[in-house]
């Protein structure tokens, strides 16, 4: 699965040539080729942007990030596709310094990698202190919900997915995720 030959650190990882760790995420130690995002990929990573986006610009609780690199533990340097951090967390991260910890809330689009390694990463996630993963499935036009507390939720179109707890006023049409494809 990896690339490296010897397990290393975030900050080890952060050091090499950029030609070596495009596409790229580190997991347990281990360089990780991410795919190639197609269209429909991205169209949906940037659904979700605008949707999250939308909603921070009228409560600001935080700040959306896209593609960015959380350092989930000394050997874990997780991207995902859309994520968004509390300005309580944000106040808390070192300025020059990797993003330290889950972020609240993670969206992640499948399109190339197996059943495990998703459900390894969302575990990740939620162990490390997401309070939420939401995982796009464009080609079922579905998202599944995942969330620190309770059971995973799996939500078509039609539906509307609410986070009530995280995003209070939050509505949005599973639909919208999915506009354009």
């Amino acid at each position: 699965m990896g690339v490296t030959s010897s397990l290393l650190t975030v900050e080890q990882y952060a050091e090499l040539p950029e030609e070596e760790t495009l596409r790229t995420e580190l997991v347990e130690g281990e360089i990780v080729r991410t795919g190639d995002a197609k269209f429909r990929h991205e169209r949906v990573k940037v659904n979700a942007s605008e949707i999250l986006i939308r909603y921070i610009f009228a409560n600001s609780i935080g700040k959306v990030f896209s593609e960015s690199m959380y350092k989930l533990g000394s050997r874990e340097g997780r991207i995902p596709d859309v994520s968004l951090l509390s300005n309580e967390r944000l106040a808390a991260q070192p300025p020059d310094g990797f993003l330290t910890g889950a972020p609240e809330l993670v969206f992640e689009v499948v399109s190339s990698e197996t059943a495990e390694f998703l459900e390894r990463k969302i575990n990740l996630y939620l162990a490390m202190g997401s309070r939420v993963v939401w995982i796009a499935y464009p080609m079922e036009r579905a998202l599944r919900v995942c969330r620190a507390v309770g059971r995973p939720e799996y939500l078509r179109e039609g539906q509307y997915l609410e986070e009530p707890e995280l995003l209070p006023g939050f509505r949005v049409l599973v639909d919208r995720f999915f506009d354009g494809i």
